[in-house]
């Protein structure tokens, strides 16, 4: 597969190289010629491609092929702005068939052809993409105040606010396009049922994604997805949301502050989140934003807000939850076809949220926990299990003060700025190191004494 440097995007998808052998011999000639094929089988995203090299200057063509620009008489030696497709060597007709150009786009080729004294080119030819074929496009610009369903084949394009206060029931395969003001809230009434599967997953991103269905904002290469191309899903209100298979992509534009992909506020807690994800999600300014799944004290009880089998990957931090959540392990922090790619800063951020006799189970080692205060504690359970780590960040505002901690002697209670225990959390490089007193420390409520250990690290007391 070839990548082009003119943002044609060009993959070689076969090899139709035939050879027409001439029926009279060529005459005897020093001069290497190429001529160059008109363009044939042009669709929105192909086209073959080639020439005809009728004399060989007396020496082996080694090399033949086109090189294609979105200026006039391409060459070979302008990798900047034009590229070359090989299509084989020695005399004879030449063509191939290539695939992934853009929509909509004048493309200028020629042939050319090498040997050992030279390099030669065909006449400059024009052709032209035809429109994307892309998909359906559906503008939504009215609330949901009725059960709705949106179907599958379709692009949904979303450029304001959409409130839901009904059923939207949203089928495999559908693809919803937000713009920069575009989001969806859902209030008291509403619910949402996104069932994908995971051959035909539902599709949250931005309208400059032309990875699905197609260039549906019509600039052609114009434009491409960034972080933060759109607002967020805020769930505010309803029960029983479902969200399986879904991917949130490109989300993030500032919304009072808050950079996410999903955001989950008072009445919104009950939910299933089931093999989806979230990625490329806009990076944030400080240690209350840039969350892809914002959720603090609202996600606490994981009977109600059922999170299960979700990954993230390259976004500033992946989540924020109740420090009363267990979230499960099955959730992943790293692109499964690509981990090296991770979260800027790769952790679960926990709001201190003591809760009511509530047993919490903490066992996530793919990722640290960094608490987000100090957690007091006096009724219930924590149990950190084995090779867990958990930070805080500096100052004496951050510790525990629990009643019954079970401390895995594996386990690690550390500064945020503490890189060797979970890696480099606060997504500084080596700019700070650990040092004793950076957090306040772990007292415990019932025996009222500071609790200390060799997996206790850098704290104040």
């Amino acid at each position: 597969m070839k990548k082009l440097n003119v943002l044609l995007a060009i993959s070689l998808i076969g090899f139709a190289f035939s050879c027409t052998p001439n029926e009279e011999p060529l005459p005897v000639s020093n001069v290497l010629t190429v001529t160059t094929t008109t363009p044939t089988g042009i669709t929105d995203v192909q086209v073959t491609l080639g020439g005809d090299v009728t004399n060989d200057g007396g020496s082996v063509v080694t090399d033949r092929g086109v090189c294609i620009s979105l200026t006039v008489n391409p060459t070979v030696d302008d990798p900047t702005n034009d590229d070359v497709l090989q299509i084989g060597t020695g005399n004879g007709v030449f063509s191939d068939t290539f695939t992934g150009f853009p929509a909509s786009t004048t493309i200028h080729v020629r042939a050319y052809a090498k040997n050992s004294t030279e390099t030669v080119y065909g006449e400059d030819k024009v052709f032209t993409t035809l429109a994307s074929a892309g998909c359906p496009i559906i503008n939504v610009t009215g609330n949901i105040t009725s059960p709705t369903t949106w179907t599958t084949g379709n692009v949904y394009v979303i450029a304001g606010t959409i409130t839901v206060t009904s059923v939207l029931t949203i089928e495999p395969g559908v693809i919803i396009k937000l713009s920069s003001a575009g989001n969806i809230d859902v209030n008291n009434g509403g619910k949402i049922l996104a069932n994908g599967t995971s051959t035909n997953r539902v599709v949250f991103t931005s309208i400059a994604d032309d990875t699905y269905c197609g260039d549906t904002n019509g600039d052609g290469t114009a434009t491409t997805p960034q972080k933060g191309d759109w607002l967020n899903l805020y769930l505010n209100g309803g029960t029983g949301h479902i969200f399986n298979y879904c991917d949130f992509l490109y989300a993030g534009t500032n919304d009072g502050g808050y950079r996410a992909a999903v955001i989950v506020s008072v009445a919104g807690s009950s939910f299933t989140f089931d093999n989806c994800s979230f990625a490329h999600t806009a990076n944030g300014t400080n240690f209350t934003s840039g969350f892809a799944f914002y959720a603090g004290s609202y996600m606490s009880n994981p009977s109600i807000s059922i999170f299960t089998n979700n990954v993230f990957y390259d976004n500033y931090y992946p989540i924020y939850l109740s420090a009363t959540y267990s979230i499960n392990p099955n959730n992943s922090y790293s692109n499964p076809a690509n981990p090296s790619q991770k979260n800027a800063r790769n952790c679960i951020w926990m709001y201190p949220d003591a809760g009511n006799n509530i047993a919490v189970t903490i066992d996530e080692t793919e990722v640290p926990y960094v608490m987000d205060g100090y957690l007091q504690k006096s009724t219930g359970s924590i149990t950190i299990g084995a090779g867990v780590v958990m930070k805080f960040p500096t100052g004496n505002t951050y510790g525990l003060n629990v009643g019954s901690l079970s401390l895995n002697p594996s386990a690690f209670l550390t500064s945020i700025k503490d890189d060797a225990h979970g890696g480099d959390t606060n997504g500084d490089g080596s700019a700070t190191a650990p040092a004793n007193n950076d957090w306040y420390g772990y007292w415990n409520w019932t025996n009222s004494v500071w609790i200390h250990g060799a997996n206790i690290l850098y704290a104040a007391n």
